[in-house]
């Protein structure tokens, strides 16, 4: 038996599978690449009025923040739960996370209601974290470049990542239910509960 190219792939091949190029079951280049420019995107006009603005102190706080966010937290509230996961290694490997350490161990089950409203707290706060440095200092010109980067980013992000992630039970998943369907059927572990 051939080994799957990815702990999320539901066949051994792309040739066997009935929901090819609708799930980012295999990790690629160019989805990584497309989810950093997205990034970069949202992460341009807030360093840029950050450094500005001279708010070294909030750009400290975030630092710390994003450290112990994309270092622990997300992996423990969401990515634990990702069958990509799973795979070797003691670093995550999808679209995302590319190269975060797997510090909590695999959990197959769900993101519980908690995890979800705690990770969406979290996001927020890492990807909003400008607004009231901006506001305060009356930065009007980054305020509304970084708030229509922050409303574009996310469009993009739930139009071309969230609609094709296996990450199932996170809360801004938009992948389509036929495609959930195929998915729990191979996958029943990490069908939300309830």
């Amino acid at each position: 038996m051939k080994q799957k190219p990815s702990s999320a792939c539901i066949q051994e091949s792309c040739q066997d599978c009935e929901i090819y190029g609708k799930l980012m079951c295999k990790h690629t280049r160019q989805d990584l690449l497309d989810f950093f420019i997205l990034m970069m995107n949202l992460f341009v006009p807030f360093f840029g009025g950050m450094v500005v603005g001279e708010h070294w102190v909030g750009l400290l706080g975030w630092f710390v923040l994003a450290v112990l966010f994309f270092g622990y937290f997300e992996a423990m509230l969401l990515c634990r739960h990702c069958p990509h996961y799973k795979e070797e290694g003691r670093t995550l490997r999808c679209h995302a996370n590319w190269g975060l350490p797997k510090f909590p161990s695999y959990d197959p089950r769900p993101m519980n209601r908690f995890e979800q409203v705690t990770w969406l707290i979290f996001a927020a706060l890492i990807t909003l974290y400008w607004f009231p440095f901006f506001v305060y200092a009356k930065q009007w010109l980054f305020l509304g470049w970084a708030s229509v980067s922050a409303v574009v980013s996310f469009y993009q992000l739930i139009r071309t990542k969230c609609s094709r992630c296996c990450m199932m039970s996170c809360p801004i998943n938009r992948v389509p239910e036929d495609v959930k369907k195929v998915f729990f059927e191979y996958y029943p572990e990490h069908k939300p509960r309830g």
